[in-house]
């Protein structure tokens, strides 16, 4: 039966050094496809862009390759964030180890959330304003993009958005979404890692283990894919709220729902689905191979016969 690297396996000084290096070149992959999500989410019905497709040909051709790299500096900054969520994934884990596989990724996965976001949702409400900048509205005036490039205009370099962040609303403007950011990729987080483990351990089981005793990586990778396409789904509405939220629109989630209903209809559960699946799942699979990645470089063989093992 397969293993898991667990926390107690890793040196340390290995694994923060790896986990920065390769997770930055993840978020230049992925950023892409979240940029285009931002913008679909953002947008009223189909004035802009008529889907993902579209809005990568027209990014690409009014901006060209930097175009999907608008406010990335900012972004990039989630690697030290996510070394803060993912220390805090394992630690935890490593404390759950005697629940059921699903409680040994949800609990952790969704405590793990919570340290991340209070540390990144600055980061994120000023890289969707960077986002939104390129886009083109045929009827601006019939498109406010939750007034956040109409009456509280954003565009310009990271230091006037920020300015015009402190100006309108405050310090509290950079935690915009705060709480539904926390609704919304808590249990994301918590539901991609309880699927990632069961799918790792129905899947896996048919096939051999490597020489550490753990899943091969083509494993790992296929249940990191699904269980991206899996969390998004299942938590798509609110990240479509907490977009809207954080990019300027009402601080109420009641009125957001109203205005999004209103707006959308029943297609306020699907709206952006396919860039963010897409986003996901690719993010899922760069991540799984990063963060596998890591734990293998950071290995180190314990010999005292204490280590622990996670048998899925």
């Amino acid at each position: 039966m397969s293993r898991q690297i667990v926390w107690d396996d890793l040196d340390k000084k290995k694994y923060y050094f790896w986990g920065c290096t390769v997770f930055l070149g993840i978020r230049v992959c992925v950023y892409p496809t979240n940029l285009i999500k931002t913008r679909l989410q953002v947008q009223k019905g189909t004035d802009v862009y008529r889907g993902s497709l579209d809005a990568f040909l027209k990014v690409f051709k009014s901006e060209g390759i930097l175009g999907f790299y608008r406010g990335f500096p900012v972004f990039a900054l989630g690697v030290l964030f996510g070394q803060a969520y993912i220390t805090t994934y394992e630690y935890t884990k490593h404390k759950c180890s005697h629940m059921n596989l699903v409680m040994q990724g949800l609990l952790p996965g969704c405590i793990a959330s919570v340290a991340g976001q209070s540390l990144s949702v600055p980061a994120d409400v000023i890289t969707q304003r960077l986002q939104i900048q390129g886009m083109k509205r045929p009827h601006p005036a019939k498109v406010d993009l939750q007034t956040a490039t109409r009456k509280k205009n954003t565009r310009g370099s990271l230091k006037a958005v920020c300015r015009k962040i402190m100006k309108y609303d405050g310090l509290s403007g950079f935690y915009r979404g705060y709480f539904i950011s926390l609704m919304s990729n808590v249990p994301t987080s918590g539901i991609w890692w309880a699927s990632y483990n069961v799918l790792l351990r129905e899947i896996g089981q048919y096939f051999p283990p490597d020489r550490l005793g753990t899943h091969t990586m083509p494993v790992q990778a296929t249940c990191g894919v699904l269980s991206g396409a899996v969390s998004a789904f299942a938590t798509n509405p609110l990240d479509v709220m907490r977009t809207r939220i954080q990019t300027g629109g009402s601080r109420s989630l009641v009125k957001v729902t109203k205005k999004l209903w209103g707006e959308e209809g029943m297609s306020m559960f699907t709206k952006g689905l396919t860039a963010r699946a897409l986003s996901m799942s690719t993010s899922s699979f760069l991540i799984i191979l990063g963060y596998e990645t890591v734990k293998r470089l950071s290995y180190q063989d314990r010999t005292d016969g204490m280590a622990q093992t996670v048998p899925y």
